[in-house]
């Protein structure tokens, strides 16, 4: 694996010519009362990590500012620790951030996400991108880590109970991944949301308790780090095959 933090103006063009870069994107935000308002940054800098070892990739500083957590997606606005940035300002700044490295040499590059509501602003920011020419001769992959998990996974995993991933958040994915992979950030409590909200309608006014339980909108009881080693062996298997097949020679 190749260490971004060694790369210098001298050395970029050439490691970018030959190495994937991984960016990693996420969110400061609330995840209930047992993981850290930083989850939607770790587990994605944690799958690129490990993508970038097997693949002789670089990962990239990311980008720990997401777009506006919904009530229905995210809990409630009321509950402290959820920063954002415009969807607006956040397409931009990925694009310029994408512009930078193509620039300096950068030809195979994964955006891989961590936020729910980051997903369709980074599609925009890439779709700008690639209108204004900046993508010619680039190789992209943009995901979020979750597309990679297979709904027959997630029945073994979970019984057929699984509430969808808009009602997933601080809940038993995020919950199990973490206590596989960082369990010193979880804390004891396990919060279970009998009413998931469903998925894409909004209401206003917002009703936090018919949204949430103390910000986790499905279930943590059933949460494990069995399941959580699971969902990352998955996870990471999909992305490295998805990315040999889509940029060939450049995951090595």
């Amino acid at each position: 694996m190749g260490k971004f933090e060694k790369l210098t103006s001298e050395t970029v063009r050439a490691a970018g010519g030959k190495g994937i870069l991984i960016l990693p994107v996420g969110s400061v935000e609330q995840h209930g009362p047992h993981l850290p308002l930083t989850v939607d940054m770790e587990i994605p800098a944690r799958i690129a990590a490990l993508l970038a070892e097997r693949t002789g990739g670089f990962v990239a500083p990311g980008i720990s500012y997401g777009a506006r957590s919904l009530p229905q997606s995210g809990g409630s606005p009321d509950l402290a620790g959820t920063v954002h940035v415009r969807g607006s300002v956040l397409t931009e700044y990925v694009k310029d951030v994408i512009g930078g490295y193509l620039a300096s040499g950068f030809r195979s590059i994964v955006v891989l996400n961590g936020h729910y509501e980051n997903e369709s602003f980074l599609f925009e920011a890439l779709e700008l991108c690639r209108e204004e020419g900046k993508l010619e001769g680039a190789k992209v992959i943009a995901l979020s880590w979750w597309s990679l998990v297979p709904d027959a996974l997630l029945d073994q995993l979970f019984g057929g109970k699984f509430p969808g991933w808009h009602a997933e958040h601080a809940s038993a994915c995020e919950t199990s991944l973490l206590l596989h992979l960082k369990k010193d950030l979880v804390g004891e409590a396990r919060v279970d949301n009998p009413a998931p909200p469903r998925a894409g309608i909004y209401f206003f006014p917002v009703e936090p308790s018919k949204v949430s339980n103390r910000g986790v909108l499905g279930t943590t009881s059933t949460s494990s780090s069995e399941i959580g080693a699971a969902l990352y062996g998955e996870i990471c298997s999909q992305l490295e095959a998805l990315v040999r097949e889509h940029m060939g020679g450049a995951a090595r």
